[in-house]
């Protein structure tokens, strides 16, 4: 198990930029605006040099917040990150304590926790010596370091280490996360994809309110399914860039999710059952799509489907599975789960889809087996040409690639094949080979000849014009060589005299 670290503070005191620091990534959503950081965000360092592992993670601004729901699970989330930690970062202004910090420190006597009180905004020697007033408090070192100028980590990690070897903790680097599989929960907001993830890994890890907006931050959720490992990504809500201003929270959010797709494996896009399907929907689906990953539709909030007045519940899946074909037309391969996250139904096949995609993106053809298939498909319904063409020709094929699955096929010419015959050997692949769940890239690629080409002038003049500078670039290393032996020669001669 990973000794904990929880960054606390008041809100606005650059908690977030701290902790971009100490994992050496732009994780944390950080601006200046208040209650940016809303859930817990985690992430595991492997401090190779200081020898010591553990995990750190960023907790949203404390505050007396009684009235107001979303920041009291804010402080909820926080006091409970608190209880669960071996050391706690208090993040403090090198110069001054306000009434929250004053809160904050009755809370953190009350928990006897090692605590190291980090003075930020130290940016240069006379504010770091100032910021030692701190030491007042009683609670614990007071460490001072910029944010902004980054100065201090290196002090902050050495101490950190040093504070949990004294525990018993030590350096276990983790070599399992980069070959771990990753789905990525995305989707307009409110649609339920923090529900979703919550219900997956049986535990209150984002914050769940029924308004759009609240996750802000991507998550990661690792969790144990069929004895392997697999990393839960929760995103903010994408949506459209008209509705979205320039430069703010929402619009970092939303990179932050379009980011999550690309080190994602597995795009669970989830969808609004009881509302439809949206052109926001398409946006999301396509993103995915031009990132060249593993799609899953998730209608969520089926439950809501079911208890609608006058739903035949006999008819109604075969109903929206037509709906959802006309939508997705181009997304037949991809596999749709109906979910409802409050009740917990059906929301393991998310994960059971996931790890049977990984097996059909991770399948391979010999090459021989490849061409015999080409041979009788080919003799069965020869190829397709268009008007303009001459008759296209199939000569061999292979497969260059896995995840997503991709073949090379060698043809007399690309551009005389009708793209409706592309679609028949991509059929036959997947009615042969399997590859379901997955988009399969198939590729044409025209023989050279000497004989024929589209250009101007033809081949046989390209042909020619290659020949002469090929044979001028000869001629002229010969001329090289005799002027080296001629050089040589020289040289030997004079030696000698």
């Amino acid at each position: 198990m990973l000794p904990r670290i929880t960054i606390v503070g008041r809100p606005n005191v650059w908690k977030s930029s701290i902790f971009n620091a100490l994992s050496g990534h732009r994780i944390a959503i950080v601006s200046d605006i208040e209650n940016t950081t809303r859930d817990i965000i985690e992430y595991r360092i492997d401090d190779a040099e200081n020898e010591i592992s553990y995990t750190l993670a960023d907790s949203g601004g404390i505050v007396q917040a009684d009235n107001e729901t979303l920041l009291a699970d804010v402080r909820s989330r926080a006091d409970d990150a608190i209880a669960t930690s071996d050391i706690i970062l208090f993040i403090l202004e090198f110069d001054r304590m306000t009434e929250f910090d004053e809160f904050i420190v009755k809370k953190l006597r009350r928990a006897k926790k090692p605590v190291f009180i980090i003075a930020n905004k130290a940016d240069n020697p006379k504010r770091a010596i100032e910021s030692f007033q701190h030491m007042s408090l009683g609670l614990g070192d007071v460490i001072p370091v910029s944010a902004v100028q980054n100065r201090g980590f290196t002090e902050l990690k050495t101490r950190i280490a040093a504070e949990l070897k004294s525990q018993g903790f030590g350096y276990t680097p983790d070599e399992t996360y980069d070959g771990m599989l990753k789905i990525a929960i995305i989707g307009r907001p409110n649609v339920g994809k923090s529900s979703l993830v919550n219900a997956i890994s049986g535990e209150v890890r984002s914050i769940v309110k029924d308004f759009a907006g609240t996750t802000r931050d991507a998550i990661d959720t690792v969790i144990e399914f069929q004895w392997e490992e697999i990393c839960l990504i929760d995103t903010a809500g994408i949506r459209r860039a008209g509705k979205i201003g320039n430069a703010n929270i929402e619009q970092w959010s939303v990179m932050r999710a379009e980011r999550s797709i690309e080190r994602a494996d597995v795009v669970a896009v989830v969808i609004d059952a009881y509302e439809g399907i949206t052109h926001q929907d398409e946006h999301i689906v396509g993103e995915a799509m031009k990132a060249k990953k593993w799609i899953i539709l998730v209608v969520n909030k089926w439950d809501k489907v079911l208890a609608k007045p006058g739903v035949d519940t006999s008819t109604i899946l075969d109903r929206y599975m037509v709906y959802l074909s006309k939508k997705f037309d181009f997304l037949s391969y991809a596999p749709v789960v109906f979910t409802s996250a409050i009740e917990n139904r059906r929301i393991d096949l998310v994960l059971e889809h996931s790890l049977n995609i990984r097996k059909e993106r991770e399948k391979r053809v010999k090459t021989g087996v490849l061409n015999k298939f080409l041979e009788q498909i080919t003799y069965d319904h020869a190829p397709t040409g268009n008007r303009k063409s001459h008759k296209p020709k199939v000569y061999y094929g292979s497969q260059v690639d896995i995840n997503p699955p991709k073949f090379l096929i060698s043809v007399n010419n690309a551009d005389h094949f009708h793209f409706s015959y592309i679609r028949y050997i991509e059929n036959k692949i997947r009615e042969v080979f399997g590859f379901e769940w997955t988009p399969i890239d198939i590729e044409l690629k025209s023989r050279k000849s000497m004989f024929k080409s589209k250009d101007k002038w033809g081949a046989k003049e390209e042909y020619f014009w290659e020949e002469v500078v090929r044979e001028e670039e000869e001629e002229k290393r010969k001329q090289r060589g005799k002027a080296y032996g001629a050089r040589a020669y020289k040289n030997r001669v004079h030696s000698r005299d």
